[in-house]
C-alpha cells in the first residue's frame, strides 16, 4: 500500500493497540483482520463506530464466512473483503475502495460541516434579530465556529484599524488556547502584518487560504509569528463596502475549501456584514433617533412604519397604540387635521418637497398642544415613504403669547406716555401762542396812547412778527403732528394776518398761496420762514403798491431734490434800479440774510416785472411724498 506512494500505513498488533493509536492520531481509513488476539475484528468495528461513526472501515479477512460477513457488514463496515492471491490486484482493489470511502467521508464531513455552520447562524441570527449585541454575537460565533470546523482561532473584522481600547471594536477574535493568546496579545497587530504582506485588495475572490508551503516568505513569516499551519479569508462587505475578513486559523495545511463548506462560510460573511451593518446604523442613525428630542416618523400607506419615544410622549400614546390604530392627520384637530391630509397628498404626488406646518393636536389626556411639524417624501425599500419629525411648542407658545401681551401692554404703556406727553406739547404750543397774543396786545394798546404815527409803523411791524411766530405755534397744537408744520396753511395764515392788520379796503390786495408739493417742516426752520414771509407782504404792502394801488402777492412752494423751495412775487412797482440786497441796511432784509443763514437756505432777489424773491432750504422731513425732479429748473 505505501509502495504505491497513495497512502501512509501504520500497524498496530491487536485492537486495543489500534483505538490507543486512534486516541492520539488522525486516521482517515481504517483495515482490519477479523481474526486478531484479544479482540476480533468485529468487537473492533464496534468500538470504532461508536467513537468514529464516519470513519472508513474495511473488513479484509481469510474467513470466507458468510455469516461472519453479514455480520461485519451490520455491525458498520464498508466492505466486506476476502483475502486474494494476487496481492497486486488485491492492493489496487484496496486503493480504490480506501480512495472512494475517504472521498465519501470528507464529502460527508464537509456537508455536516456545512449543517452544523448553519446551525450556528441561524441561531446567531435568532439571537441578532432579537437585538442582541453584535460584538458579543460575533465573539460567541467564533467561538462554535471554531468548535465546528477544527480551527484554532478566528477573526472577524479590519485588523488595520483595529483599536484594542476602543468601545466598538473593529475587529472580534477568538483562540481556542486562550492563555496561550493572553501571552501573546499582539496577535491582531501580526494578523494585520499578514494582511498587508498579502499586498493586494481581494474582494473579488471569494476566499484565499494561506499555508505555509505555498506562502510567500513575508506571508509564511507571518504565519510562524502566529503559530499557524494556514489561514482562510473571507471578504465581509457592511452595505456596499468591504468591512473587513472572516479569517480561520487551522493548525494543518489546508489547500482548499469544498462548496458545502465556501456555501456555509460565504452565508457566514453575509450574515456578519448585515449584522455590522445594521450595528453600524444602529449606533450612528437609529440609537441617534430613539434619543433625539424631536419626535420622528416614518409613514407608507399612510400607516406608520416607525415613530420614535418621543414622538410617542408628546402625543401620549404608546408606540404600539400609535402604530396600530392612528394615522398622522387623526393626531389633529379639525380643521389642522385636513390641512395635514392635504398637504401629504401633495407631498406624494410631487407638487411640494417639504411642508413645514404649526398645528393644533390633542395628546391622550385631552389637553391642547401645539405641534411644529416637518415632513418630506424618501425612497425606502422599492416605495414612497414619507418622513418626518414634530416638535411639542406649546411652552414655546405660552412663552411667546406672554412676550406679545408684555409687548402689547408696554405699547399701550407708551402710547398713553406718548398722549400725554403730545397733550403737554400741545398746551405748551397753546399757551406760548396765548402769551405772544398777549404781548402782541400790550403792544397795541401802546400804539393807542402814543399817538405817533412812526411809532405806530413800528409797533404794527413788531406785532406782525410776533403774529408770525405765534402762528406755527398755534398750527403745531392743532394738528396730529407735532413735529412737522404744514407750511403752506402756515404762510397763508400769516399772509391773510398781516394783510388784516394794515387794515386795508376788501380786494386791494388779493393774496394767493400756490402748493405744487405739500412741504412739512420743523418748528426750527417754520421760525425763520415765517419771519421772512413777514418782512416780504409787510415790504410789498408798504412799497410796491403805493397810494393805496390793487395789487397781487403770489407764494408757490415746492421741492426739488429734496430741497424746499418757496417763490415769492408781487406785481408792484419792482425793486429800485441797482438794488443790492447785500449793500442793504434795512431791519427787515438784515432779518432775511440772518435768517436764512439760520436755515442754511439761500436767497434770491428778482426785478421785473414786479418783484420776486426766490428761498431755499433743506428739508429736514416730509410727509410721504416725492420730490419732483426738475419742477424748479
Amino acid at each position: 500500500m505505501e509502495e504505491t506512494g497513495l497512502f501512509t500505513v501504520h500497524v498496530c498488533l491487536d485492537g486495543l493497540d489500534a483505538l490507543e493509536y486512534l486516541e492520539r492520531h488522525d486516521i482517515q481509513a481504517v483495515i482490519s483482520d477479523y481474526d486478531m488476539p484479544d479482540m476480533d475484528g468485529i468487537t473492533l468495528l464496534r468500538h470504532i463506530r461508536e467513537k468514529y461513526p464516519r470513519l472508513p472501515f474495511i473488513m479484509l479477512t481469510g474467513n470466507d464466512s458468510k455469516e461472519t460477513a453479514i455480520e461485519a457488514l451490520n455491525a458498520g463496515a464498508d466492505f466486506y473483503q476476502n483475502k486474494a492471491e494476487d496481492l497486486e490486484i488485491q492492493v489496487l482493489d484496496l486503493s480504490h475502495k480506501i480512495t472512494i470511502l475517504v472521498e465519501k467521508a470528507r464529502a460527508e464531513a464537509a456537508i455536516q460541516r456545512k449543517d452544523l455552520i448553519l446551525e450556528v447562524i441561524g441561531r446567531t441570527a435568532g439571537r441578532l434579530l432579537k437585538g442582541e449585541h453584535f460584538y458579543t454575537e460575533m465573539k460567541t460565533i467564533l467561538k462554535e465556529l471554531g468548535q465546528v470546523t477544527g480551527a484554532i482561532g478566528a477573526c472577524i473584522g479590519d485588523p488595520q484599524h483595529h483599536e484594542e481600547r476602543s468601545d466598538v471594536p473593529e475587529l472580534i477574535t477568538w483562540w481556542k488556547d486562550e492563555e496561550k493568546a493572553l501571552k501573546n496579545p499582539n496577535r491582531c497587530d501580526l494578523f494585520g502584518d499578514l494582511i498587508r504582506a498579502m499586498g493586494m485588495n481581494h474582494d473579488d475572490d471569494p476566499y484565499i487560504i494561506i499555508n505555509s508551503d505555498d506562502a510567500f516568505p513575508s506571508e509564511r513569516e507571518g504565519l510562524t509569528r502566529l503559530e499557524v499551519g494556514s489561514d482562510v479569508f473571507l471578504p465581509v462587505k457592511a452595505g456596499d463596502e468591504r468591512w473587513g475578513y472572516l479569517t480561520l486559523f487551522f493548525s494543518e495545511m489546508k489547500k482548499e475549501l469544498t462548496q458545502p463548506e465556501l456555501y456555509a462560510y460565504t452565508m457566514l460573511t453575509e450574515l456578519a456584514g448585515a449584522a455590522r451593518y445594521r450595528a453600524y446604523i444602529e449606533d450612528y442613525f437609529k440609537n441617534p433617533v430613539e434619543k433625539s428630542l424631536v419626535g420622528v416618523f416614518l409613514i407608507r400607506n399612510n400607516r406608520f412604519l416607525y415613530i420614535n419615544p418621543r414622538f410617542s410622549a408628546i402625543f401620549g400614546y404608546s408606540r404600539a397604540e400609535i402604530i396600530r390604530t392612528k394615522s398622522l392627520p387623526g393626531l389633529f384637530q379639525m380643521p389642522d387635521a385636513e390641512q395635514v391630509r392635504e398637504t401629504l397628498d401633495q407631498i406624494r404626488s410631487g407638487w411640494r418637497e417639504y411642508a413645514h406646518l404649526e398645528l393644533t393636536a390633542l395628546n391622550r389626556d385631552g389637553m391642547q398642544i401645539q405641534i411644529e411639524l416637518y415632513v418630506t417624501m424618501l425612497r425606502a425599500n422599492g416605495s414612497d415613504c414619507l418622513i418626518g419629525n414634530c416638535l411639542d411648542i406649546t411652552q414655546r407658545k405660552e412663552a411667546e403669547e406672554k412676550v406679545r401681551a408684555q409687548e402689547e401692554l408696554l405699547k399701550q404703556n407708551m402710547m398713553t406716555s406718548l398722549k400725554e406727553k403730545e397733550t403737554l406739547l400741545r398746551e405748551i404750543h397753546h399757551r406760548v401762542k396765548n402769551n405772544m397774543q398777549i404781548i402782541a396786545s400790550l403792544l397795541r394798546l401802546t400804539d393807542f396812547q402814543s399817538g405817533n404815527p412812526e411809532v405806530h409803523e413800528v409797533i404794527r411791524d413788531c406785532r406782525n412778527r410776533i403774529f408770525s411766530m405765534a402762528s406755527i405755534h398755534e398750527k403745531l397744537y392743532q394738528t396730529e403732528d407735532l413735529a412737522n408744520v404744514p407750511l403752506g396753511s402756515y404762510i397763508r395764515d400769516i399772509g391773510n394776518r398781516i394783510i388784516l392788520e394794515f387794515e386795508m379796503e376788501d380786494g386791494q390786495i388779493q393774496y394767493r398761496v400756490i402748493e405744487n408739493d405739500e412741504v412739512f417742516v420743523e418748528i426750527s426752520t417754520g421760525i425763520p420762514i415765517g419771519l421772512m414771509m413777514n418782512e416780504l407782504i409787510t415790504n410789498s404792502i408798504k412799497h410796491a403798491f403805493p397810494a393805496g394801488n390793487p395789487g397781487i402777492i403770489e407764494v408757490e412752494i415746492g421741492m426739488n431734490d429734496q430741497q424746499g423751495v418757496i417763490r415769492y412775487h408781487d406785481n408792484g412797482r419792482g425793486l429800485p434800479e441797482g438794488f443790492d440786497p447785500k449793500e442793504q441796511t434795512t431791519l427787515g432784509l438784515e432779518l432775511i440774510r440772518n435768517l436764512t443763514t439760520q436755515i442754511q437756505g439761500t436767497s434770491r432777489f428778482e426785478s421785473g416785472p414786479g418783484m420776486t424773491c426766490i428761498l431755499t432750504f433743506p428739508l429736514q422731513k416730509t410727509k410721504d411724498h416725492e420730490v419732483r425732479e426738475g419742477f424748479w429748473a
